[in-house]
């Protein structure tokens, strides 16, 4: 084969590496840059420029991942939210079926994924909000975080004489209130990891029975 057929072929392999594993592995390394900027500086410091810094990469391979900055801020959103969601749903998998022990269990691993890695609150609770590239976005990734909790509180504390939209509203309503709990207190707070899950957990139960849906007219 001449050199010209050879480059006919399109990319090849590199270091054992097909050229769409490369790729992939770049956008990887981009993500976890923005990551790493957007959970210690902020959504606003995570420039093309500085990313590809961080990442060690050049403009070239950011274009070949993302079309623009926005782009790769939502994938960042993407992947600290989506990994929050897969921490729940797990954790419900393989919870016990008690409703106390359930909500401590699935509060105590949402607990430990925040307080494992800091720039995941930052990200989730503050860029998120902070960035106007991340609030359509950061809506779309609510339902995804707060379906679950919504499906779980209504078959834990459903009845007859409720509806799924008391779910829904306090699923949301829980959302709101954590938000700004895991904001305030990190895993350098005074207040124990311990007591935090304990006090989460009853105000889940708490949330969990408020109920307004309309009586029915006889």
């Amino acid at each position: 084969m001449t050199d010209t057929e050879a480059r006919r072929t399109g990319p090849r392999r590199w270091r054992g590496q097909e050229p769409e594993d490369r790729r992939a592995a770049r956008r990887a390394q981009l993500i976890e840059a923005g990551l790493q900027i957007m959970g210690t500086e902020g959504a606003a410091a995570a420039t093309m420029r500085a990313t590809c810094r961080e990442a060690a990469l050049t403009e070239r391979y950011f274009y070949e991942s993302f079309a623009n900055r926005d782009e790769l801020l939502v994938a960042v959103l993407d992947e600290v939210v989506l990994g929050a969601r897969d921490t729940i749903l797990d954790a419900l998998e393989a919870a016990p079926s008690e409703p106390s022990a359930l909500i401590r269990h699935v509060v105590k691993a949402f607990t430990t994924y925040v307080f494992k890695d800091p720039r995941r609150g930052r990200i989730m609770f503050v860029e998120s909000q902070a960035e106007p590239a991340l609030w359509d976005r950061g809506r779309e990734l609510m339902a995804e975080f707060t379906n679950p909790i919504s499906a779980s509180l209504e078959l834990m504390y459903g009845g007859e004489a409720t509806d799924s939209a008391n779910s829904e509203l306090n699923s949301v309503g829980l959302f709101g209130a954590l938000a700004f709990i895991y904001q305030a207190h990190t895993p350098s707070s005074k207040i124990s990891r311990k007591r935090l899950v304990e006090h989460i957990s009853l105000m889940v139960e708490a949330q969990a029975t408020v109920n307004s849906t309309p009586a029915r007219k006889e």
